[in-house]
């Protein structure tokens, strides 16, 4: 064992790779960029509808990022009445602008992630609430079954028993 010898640590620092565009982002960059150049109106209507969104991912600290899927999708879906909109009238700045300043379609838009927002909110509740539930009677099932093999074999084979649940 005299004659071997470790190799050299050749791992990269932990830090090296940050600060650097890869590859993908490069390309994802120069795909979007002619996108966004044709479809300007779009985007500006849509900046200005998906605001919740945004506001979502600010406020969303969790890696998977619940709240903001959550808020982001209805809000898209409420978004797309006035991207219809904007297409069918002809995608010029003006009819963005337009579009963008109609307080209904900012109503569907923003009441939708209002929406979103609520279902984030509300569903753990009525799911914990809802599990509890659950548990609480397959727990008595099963007492209800321990008492019938209970009587069916004896106290001296039950052991001792934990408190019921009533």
């Amino acid at each position: 064992m005299a004659g071997k010898s470790n190799p050299p640590n050749t791992a990269a620092p932990k830090g090296a790779g940050k600060g650097k565009l890869s590859g993908r982002t490069i390309g994802t960059f120069i795909i979007l960029m002619p996108v966004i150049a044709v479809l300007m109106p779009s985007c500006i209507l849509l900046a200005l509808n998906l605001a919740p969104t945004l506001v979502a991912f600010a406020v969303d600290r969790t890696r998977e990022k619940y709240l903001t899927i959550t808020v982001g999708l209805l809000n898209l879906s409420g978004s797309l009445p006035a991207i219809l909109r904007l297409w069918t009238e002809g995608q010029t700045y003006e009819v963005a602008l337009r579009v963008a300043g109609d307080p209904f379609n900012l109503l569907i838009a923003y009441g939708t992630a209002a929406i979103g927002c609520s279902i984030y909110l509300t569903l753990p509740i009525i799911l914990s609430s809802y599990y509890a539930r659950m548990t609480t009677m397959r727990l008595r099932i099963l007492q209800d079954r321990q008492d019938t093999l209970n009587e069916a074999w004896g106290d001296e084979i039950a052991g001792e028993r934990p408190p019921r649940i009533d």
